[in-house]
Formats: C-alpha cells, sequence, structure tokens
C-alpha cells in the first residue's frame, strides 16, 4: 500500500522540497489553494494534509476548522506549515484539531524530523468505527502527547507517557513496560495505585503473559486469569480483584518498516518489548482491537528511540 499525502501551498518551492523529501516514500498530491484542495479531497482518498498557514482565499487555519467539520474529511490528520510561526498560530492550530505545528525551514535543515513527523502521525493514525467519545479523545490526546515526547528523542520519556496516557484512556488499575536484554524481561514502567511485590516483578518471565508473549509473538486478551492458563501476577490479581489481562508485544521496527508493509509487523521481526495491562472492568474486543493496534503501531516510534539511546 502507498499513503498519499497532500500538499497544500500557494508556494510553489514547498511543493519542490516536498516531492524531494517524500516522494520517494510516498505518493503525493498537489493544491496551490484550499478549494483546489477541498475538490482533491473530493475524489482521493488521502492519509495526511500538509497544509500552509497563509494561502489567498480560505486561508489554511480556516481550512482546518472547515476539514475538522466535514463528517467525511474530519479524520485526516492535518499538520499545519508557516514561514512565520507565533505561539498565538501554533496555540489555534492545535486547537483546530492540527496533529503539529511546522515550520517551513525544517525541510532545509530537518529533513529528517519531518520525515519521522509524517511516519509518525501515519503510523499512530488509528481508526476503529464505533469508538466511545471519550475513548477516541483520549486516544488521540496520547498520539499527540506521544508525537510531542518522541520529536525530543527520548526513549524514556516516551516510554513513560505511553504508559500513562494508555493507563488513563483504557481505566486500567496496573499498567507494566517490559524490555527483552537477551531473553530477560527487565520491567522500566509500572502504573498503579497497588503494586505486584518485589519478588512477583523479578519472576515475570516465569508468568504465562511472558511465556506467551515470547513463544508466539502474538497479543492475548483473558477475561479470566485467575485459572492461570493466560496472565501474570495471579495471587496479586486474585486479592485485588483483576480478573481481566492484554498483553501485546512490541518489535524491533521503526515507522518506515511498518509503512512499507502495511502497518504490519514483517514476520522475521524480532520481539524487543512488551506492555501488559490489567484491570477489574472487562475488556471489550473493541478495546482489544484499539489497544493491540496501538500499542503495535506505537511501537515502532519506541524501538527507533530505543535504538537511538544504544548507539
Amino acid at each position: 500500500m502507498t499513503y498519499t499525502i497532500l500538499v497544500i501551498d500557494d508556494d510553489e518551492p514547498i511543493h519542490i522540497m516536498a516531492k524531494s523529501l517524500l516522494g520517494k516514500e510516498f505518493s503525493l498530491l498537489h493544491a496551490r489553494n484550499s478549494q483546489e484542495a477541498i475538490n482533491i479531497l473530493s475524489e482521493s482518498a488521502v492519509n495526511l494534509i500538509l497544509s500552509d498557514i497563509h494561502m489567498p482565499g480560505i486561508s489554511g487555519l480556516e481550512l482546518l476548522e472547515s476539514i475538522r467539520d466535514d463528517e467525511n474529511k474530519s479524520k485526516i490528520p492535518v499538520l499545519i506549515m508557516t514561514n512565520l510561526p507565533t505561539i498565538e498560530k501554533e496555540q489555534k492550530a492545535m486547537d483546530l484539531g492540527a496533529a503539529d505545528f511546522i515550520k517551513k525551514e525544517r525541510f532545509n535543515f530537518d529533513r529528517e524530523g519531518i520525515l519521522n513527523l509524517v511516519r509518525m502521525k501515519i503510523v499512530t493514525d488509528i481508526q476503529i468505527s464505533g469508538l466511545e467519545n471519550d475513548i477516541e479523545q483520549n486516544k488521540n490526546k496520547l498520539v499527540m502527547k506521544l508525537m510531542e515526547s518522541a520529536i525530543k528523542g527520548s526513549f524514556d520519556d516516551t516510554a513513560s507517557v505511553l504508559c500513562d496516557y494508555l493507563y488513563e484512556m483504557v481505566d486500567a488499575d496496573l499498567m507494566s513496560l517490559w524490555v527483552l536484554e537477551g531473553e530477560e524481561p527487565i520491567n522500566i514502567a509500572m502504573k498503579g495505585d497497588n503494586l505486584p511485590s518485589e519478588e512477583a516483578i523479578s519472576n515475570f518471565s516465569n508468568t504465562q503473559s511472558f511465556l506467551h508473549l515470547s513463544n508466539t509473538k502474538e497479543p492475548f486478551l483473558s477475561n479470566h486469569i485467575y485459572n492461570e492458563e493466560l496472565g501474570s501476577f495471579i495471587d496479586f490479581s486474585v486479592a485485588n480483584e483483576m480478573p481481566a489481562e492484554i498483553g501485546v508485544p512490541l518489535f524491533s521496527v521503526n515507522e518506515k518498516a511498518m509503512l512499507m508493509n502495511n502497518l504490519s509487523v514483517p514476520e522475521d521481526s524480532a520481539l524487543f518489548a512488551m506492555i501488559t495491562i490489567k484491570r477489574s472492568k472487562l475488556f471489550t474486543t473493541k478495546e482489544y482491537e484499539l489497544i493491540s493496534r496501538l500499542i503495535t503501531q506505537t511501537g515502532s516510534i519506541l524501538w527507533r528511540l530505543y535504538q537511538q539511546t544504544r548507539n
């Protein structure tokens, strides 16, 4: 699958720079004003919009506002570009639902940064029909905060953001992130009002959750872990009434590789981390689909940042 980006700008050099930077990985469509962009959007499927903020007629911010009110186009991520950024303009763009705000000068001195931003935005654009509004809003908030952290380049901070906002989004009781060093899981983030004992945490490699994720490399959902066939920290879970658990593996695959493989993990990819989520409230199938896809796809961001910390 080729992902399509619509570039909207009345400044021709931006189209040339966008083609040079993005044309090898993405299919580009070009519009010189907002009305031309609207015509293209009515005829073509678009995965991402790069729009100038200042244009004749309908401005970039006005177009963004109209797109957000159009049911058929409201879910398309929009990155706003400008030569003259201000805090007021940036805040206005974000308030209207922009995915991010880009200074045009970055096309000259931070080409890899823009590529990563575009890749991240498409990788994290997860659409599942029928989600409740509060879950949809929390998902969008998670993605925005994750990208803000990832742009700064810190694996630890970005992993913490993912856990904190995912914990809130799914109303979890316990969230754990484990990185594999060799075959040994190392806990780098754990969130919850009640936590397992240090002994239990140190024995995570013996749990059915770890064995399943490491052996099958497949996510799982169990709404009754008490029978010990699939789950972690069983005694703790029984004592704290947490029968439901989701586990998701993360792979040594970056955003570019995910996009080249139609947002699926290549079969030969190695496991590098895993996340488990526990709660008292049972998980629906739709929640499981959202959580597993979100973790798998955002895991590509974490892998890229993790690699940077090791180099």
